[in-house]
């Protein structure tokens, strides 16, 4: 499902409901079914206050805009299993969330960036020989270092890291909350972080 912040006249597309006569009670029972016309309506009444709510937190119209679009396109994906009891409430939590993932997520990237270019230097100026031995031996100690974590947390890390499962899909295959896993994601991330230090 394209969406788009631009009005279509109803005669591009055929006949439409108008989204004025749409109740918004009706719409996530409406979207669930599949109904076009109620998610146009749906995302026409909240999507600019939306984004003006998000933009204050990321700072850029432009990055609001992908979140809450995110957002819609994840209730769209997902509609067939999309509970929500009062809409308008759902919808700022869920750009709220999405928002905080985003600028979380940046900030590890900004953090990171000197270490990857300090890294990224290293490598261009090690031999091929020595930059060889040195990942041999940095993958060894990785190894130790995720062998030696407790079992659940290894598992977590592994079907997380290794397998590219989401939080989610891990919290079920262990049978445990996304939270829990999260956890178990931070210690193995933080003990391979020491293992990897240079000695």
């Amino acid at each position: 499902m394209a969406f788009t912040t631009r009005h279509r006249p109803a005669s591009e597309h055929g006949p439409r409901s108008s989204p004025s006569h749409v109740s918004s009670h009706d719409l996530p029972q409406r979207i669930r079914a599949g109904d076009e016309a109620a998610f146009e309506a749906m995302f026409r009444t909240h999507y600019d206050g939306l984004c003006r709510y998000v933009a204050g937190y990321l700072g850029s119209r432009d990055a609001a805009e992908d979140v809450v679009q995110g957002v819609f396109a994840q209730i769209w994906d997902d509609r067939a299993h999309w509970v929500v009891g009062e809409l308008q409430p759902y919808l700022y939590a869920a750009v709220r969330r999405r928002a905080t993932s985003v600028f979380r997520r940046a900030a590890v990237r900004r953090r990171a960036a000197p270490l990857l270019a300090l890294e990224a230097s290293a490598r261009a100026s090690a031999t091929p020989a020595d930059a060889e031995f040195e990942a041999e031996e940095l993958l060894r100690r990785l190894e130790r270092a995720l062998t030696a974590l407790p079992p659940r947390t290894r598992a977590a890390f592994v079907l997380s890291r290794r397998e590219g499962l989401s939080y989610a899909e891990v919290a079920s295959r262990m049978a445990i909350s996304p939270k829990t896993i999260g956890v178990h994601i931070s210690r193995a991330l933080t003990v391979l972080r020491k293992a990897l230090l240079p000695s």
